[in-house]
């Protein structure tokens, strides 16, 4: 359906006063280029020019998808608080193609997050920035859930510090879809650099960590090259990684066909694919053994001694 037309009838009745959904502006370059104009040469291309509050009145910036002009797949907000029931019009009003939300310094709390956690598993979206949102600075890994579906996680300028990092890197050591992590301008210290590397040691998706702008040293920095080459494995991982070697043998075996007291399995197509073959080879070399046995009696009856006293 109409996402504008959905959110303004849920507002309605949720009795909250409805907020302007705006198509999110393209640069004055792509924007000329879109619509075959020629852009003067020296003109300004990389700003525009609005009202003089167009900046504080509280909006909704929406992306549609480039292919589907119908759908949405981006939703941007932008420096004015978000309180918990408008956001959870937002999420009982966002399309299934939602994919990106940006909720940058928008005064979210504990119960925000919760609400953006249960949206996440309805419309598993898959890049979420929550930039500028201290409250929530530790408790961000709770995002980080078994049925989690963000690749991509911004998280700058949230006052994280080194104990709020803590279970964040724990819940980072077991998700399987994050490849691209910000935690830039944030009070991460040494301390919480150690946690982090040994969050991911083992983790082996994230390709994209930003540590820029907190308070690194040198000891922290050696943490990080540590799990960057060749490590080895503390007891507690040999522990976990044989019992993952187990666990996917277990289910491995529990994929193959059941077999018979005899070792042949149960699995009647491939059983016969296999044992006909070898079936048709057999009664190919029996075939050809008896037809060259016959062929060669018929050439010991057809001796022309033979052929003449029959003809005789």
């Amino acid at each position: 359906g109409d996402y504008a037309l959905d959110f303004a009838e849920i507002c309605k009745r949720s009795e909250i006063k409805p907020v302007s959904l705006k198509q999110r502006p393209l640069t004055p370059y792509i924007d000329s280029v879109a619509q075959g104009n020629e852009v003067a040469e020296g003109a300004p291309v990389t700003f525009v020019t609005k009202d003089k509050f167009e900046y504080l009145k509280p909006c909704i910036e929406i992306e549609n998808d480039e292919e589907i002009k119908s759908s949405i797949k981006s939703m941007f907000v932008k420096g004015w608080k978000v309180d918990v029931p408008l956001l959870n019009v937002v999420s009982l009003a966002a399309p299934q193609s939602l994919t990106t939300l940006s909720l940058w310094r928008c005064g979210l709390d504990l119960e925000a997050l919760q609400t953006i956690i249960s949206m996440n598993s309805r419309l598993l979206l898959k890049t979420l920035n929550l930039d500028g949102n201290p409250d929530c600075a530790g408790h961000f890994h709770l995002l980080l859930t078994e049925e989690c579906t963000i690749s991509s996680l911004s998280l700058r300028s949230n006052m994280i510090t080194c104990s709020d990092v803590a279970p964040f890197a724990g819940a980072l050591a077991a998700n399987k879809t994050l490849t691209n992590l910000s935690l830039h301008n944030n009070a991460i210290g040494d301390e919480g650099t150690a946690h982090l590397a040994k969050g991911l040691r083992m983790n082996r998706v994230l390709l994209t960590l930003n540590l820029s702008g907190n308070k690194i040293t040198d000891v922290g920095s050696k943490f990080l090259s540590e799990i960057l080459t060749s490590l080895t494995l503390t007891h507690e991982e040999v522990v976990a990684r044989r019992q993952l070697i187990s666990d996917n043998k277990t289910l491995l075996a529990s994929d193959e066909p059941p077999t018979t007291p005899g070792g042949r399995t149960k699995d009647r197509p491939g059983s016969n694919s296999r044992t006909g073959s070898h079936t048709a080879l057999d009664k190919k070399g029996k075939g050809g053994a008896s037809g060259k046995g016959a062929k060669g009696k018929q050439e010991k009856i057809e001796k022309p001694g033979t052929k003449r006293r029959q003809e005789i």
